[in-house]
């Protein structure tokens, strides 16, 4: 058998080269993801568009009427600065 070299170790030099390059390596990954998730935003951002019935957040909510168990009615407005829980529970 002959004789087996081995391998030498690796330089200064050569230590930092191999940094270097994982840390572009590493900078352009985080960038590419931070580049894709704002255009996702972006493209979901451009999309929406209120759908009528839905909820819109910050605005009074639409007036409408219930009839109670006693066969009166009551409007939501009637209530107006009053604190109002709303449950709308459905049984099928």
């Amino acid at each position: 058998m002959g004789k087996r070299r081995l391998a030498k170790a690796p330089s200064a030099k050569e230590k930092r080269q191999a940094k270097s390059r994982w840390t572009t390596w590493a900078l352009a990954g985080g960038a590419a993801v931070v580049l894709g998730v704002m255009v996702a935003l972006v493209v979901m951002q451009s999309g929406t568009k209120p759908t009528p019935g839905a909820p819109h957040v910050g605005k009074p909510a639409p007036d409408f009427t219930l009839r109670l168990f006693n066969g009166q009615s009551v409007t939501l407005s009637s209530l107006k600065g009053k604190p109002v829980l709303i449950n709308f529970w459905a049984s099928g």
